[in-house]
């Protein structure tokens, strides 16, 4: 990620809340407004916060800042809905919306494949601890033995799931096998 040259803060104060949007609707609007003006650019939730508040510049660990901090998962939300962006957090230099369709693939989508990877790897293992055959509650049975989608548990296979995961995932994987 380039340094930016430009004061992060001079940028962001061309930036102007809404407060029909409350306080989620603007950390979405000011991520979205410093993805546009200065992508790929981390921004303290100090800044995040004087931003959408005002008043001076907050300490980091002040439960106000803390308090903007929590909402980030409902920025998130918004920022995909409103924006079509994700957010990102940028340990230890702050938070960021996603740029383009390439920054938002090799976020988000690369952290939502590994889950969905993850999920049916847990799902497979759980399905097969389980033994239909021994069960006494019939309609838990019927659902263990035909509405769990068979094509998941069965033809799933290891060759398909590296086309799930995101390039670079699958040399991952069988470098931690060795």
């Amino acid at each position: 990620m380039p340094k930016p040259s430009h004061d992060v803060m001079s940028v962001l104060s061309q930036w102007e809340p809404d407060r029909d949007k409350g306080v989620v609707g603007n950390v979405a609007s000011l991520l979205d407004f410093a993805a546009r003006k200065i992508p790929g650019s981390p921004i303290s939730w100090s800044v995040v916060t004087k931003c959408i508040l005002g008043g001076k510049m907050p300490h980091p660990d002040s439960k106000t800042v803390q308090d903007m901090r929590r909402r980030s998962s409902a920025a998130r939300v918004v920022l995909g809905r409103d924006y079509k962006r994700g957010l990102e957090n940028v340990h230890g230099l702050g938070v960021r919306a996603t740029t383009d369709s390439d920054d938002y693939a090799n976020t988000q989508l690369r952290r939502d494949a590994n889950k969905l990877e993850g999920a049916r790897t847990r799902f497979v293992t759980s399905h097969a601890r389980v033994d239909p055959k021994t069960m006494k509650n019939k309609e838990l049975r019927i659902w263990v033995e035909e509405s769990i989608p068979k094509v998941l548990v069965s033809s799933y296979n290891d060759r398909m799931a590296k086309f799930l995961l995101p390039p670079g995932e699958d040399n991952k994987d069988a470098k931690d096998k060795k």
